[in-house]
């Protein structure tokens, strides 16, 4: 799965239906990538506006890009515990006629072992010529075995590498998983669409899956550095 590929996975876990999985011949299903980052952009402010505890407050530039720094490093480490082989850049790209930077590190696992990470995507974004803008976000995608899960009842999210990524961003210990875990087996099992958002100290959560994969994303509000500037002031 290449890195765009998780992109608009990822982007269009905001729509009525999860795409991006691969299906049983091994092919990615996608729509396009204009569909994906207007529903993007449809619900960014709504969702941002709710949002409460440490991740919701304010930060400037300079405070946004030393604790990406920090959460690189910690993800980047991760990773080469994991022995997978990453890419770490640095791109000016364009979306919704927006120009913006985006640094991060991210991998694709071509052959992933059932029940294990496929990609992984861990990136700051900033918007604007100034840099006036900017987000924090996690991306993974898991080869899941559903019809095993389903028929064992049973599975753990907590017990795959999801789980050492998520506390790399939230420092949150010992995770318990218990409720996710149960809500993808009921739903699947149902045969309804697995649509899960939480918050997380004010990060937002959401996971999608269906019986062959799962995909997950946490991410920061989009800041707007103006605002922490002023209110030092």
């Amino acid at each position: 799965m290449s890195k765009k590929i998780i992109s608009v996975m990822m982007s269009m876990i905001v729509a009525t239906s999860l795409i991006g999985c691969k299906s049983s011949d091994g092919n990615i299903g996608k729509k396009t990538e204009t569909a994906a980052t207007v529903a993007v952009a449809d619900k960014v402010d709504k969702d941002d506006e709710k949002l409460e505890g440490k991740w919701a407050g304010k930060y400037t530039l300079d405070e946004t890009q030393k604790i990406f720094k920090e959460k690189l490093s910690k993800m980047e480490n991760i990773t080469k515990e994991l022995g997978i082989k990453y890419t770490k850049d640095e791109k000016i790209k364009k979306e919704n006629n927006e120009s913006f930077n985006d640094k991060s590190i991210y991998f694709d696992n071509e052959n992933p072992e059932t029940n294990k990470i496929e990609s992984m995507y861990f990136g700051m974004k900033t918007y604007g010529e100034k840099l006036e803008t900017g987000d924090i976000s996690l991306k993974l995608s898991l080869k899941f075995d559903g019809e095993n899960a389903i028929k064992n009842n049973n599975f753990d999210l907590g017990k795959t590498s999801f789980s050492k990524y998520i506390q790399a961003f939230t420092d949150q210990e010992n995770r318990d998983y218990s409720a996710i875990n149960k809500e993808i087996i009921e739903k699947l099992k149902n045969g309804d669409t697995v649509k899960i958002n939480n918050t997380i100290d004010g990060l937002k959560e959401e996971i999608r899956a269906t019986k062959t994969c799962i995909i997950y994303k946490l991410s920061t509000k989009k800041y707007k550095f103006s605002d922490a500037e002023m209110s030092m002031k």
